[in-house]
């Protein structure tokens, strides 16, 4: 991991949160479900497969983008919706992602995590929906920007290292989730890992 990816995640999610604060705080009081919260996030940040004549899928970069749309709750809806806006726009499906659309054709889950998250409204508590959130997020800063979950102890320690998934989003998120202030990173990532214990179905 370096400096870059980590920079890029962190334009990322402050973009993300400055412009979606009432996604974010409704799926915080309750309203909403997984699904809506983690197919908005996919569309956003990967609106440029919807407009671009020809998207890079080739190597690890298609497989990112793969395991996003079969792993993030919501993924095969924001597949649906960036594939739809692909060919209002007259270009063509990528080949890379054909067999994901074929699948959603015929109204298949894209993998047993989106055939099991189904409707679910995701826990009740606001503590459980805020571990929901950065759960997705999390996902997303790994797979699409290569950062790691969480430093370990000796990297923590030292401050040229590049930011984590969790360093990142307790600086981006701090401020619209206040109860972040008082965590660390490790605690970001023990969260997660205990969320994604309890809610098979939300995790994969």
């Amino acid at each position: 991991m370096d400096h870059a990816n980590s920079q890029r995640a962190c334009e990322f999610l402050r973009s993300y949160v400055n412009g979606n604060r009432k996604l974010i705080t409704d799926w915080l009081d309750g309203s909403g479900n997984a699904e809506d919260v983690g197919s908005h996030l996919l569309c956003i940040m990967l609106e440029r497969l919807a407009i671009d004549e020809k998207p890079d899928l080739s190597g690890i970069a298609g497989g990112y983008i793969i395991n996003l749309f079969q792993t993030v709750p919501g993924g095969d809806l924001a597949a649906g919706r960036l594939m739809a806006q692909r060919l209002e726009a007259g270009l063509q499906i990528p080949p890379e992602l054909v067999p994901l659309c074929a699948k959603l054709l015929r109204q298949q889950p894209m993998s047993d995590v989106a055939g099991n998250v189904g409707n679910k409204r995701g826990p009740k508590a606001r503590k459980g929906r805020r571990d929901a959130l950065i759960s997705v997020l999390a996902r997303v800063l790994q797979a699409y920007f290569g950062v790691h979950l969480a430093p370990n102890d000796t990297l923590a320690e030292n401050p040229d290292h590049p930011d984590s998934a969790c360093e990142i989003i307790l600086d981006e998120m701090a401020e619209i989730i206040p109860d972040l202030s008082s965590m660390k990173a490790k605690h970001i990532a023990l969260a997660i890992r205990r969320f994604e214990e309890d809610h098979r179905w939300f995790a994969g």
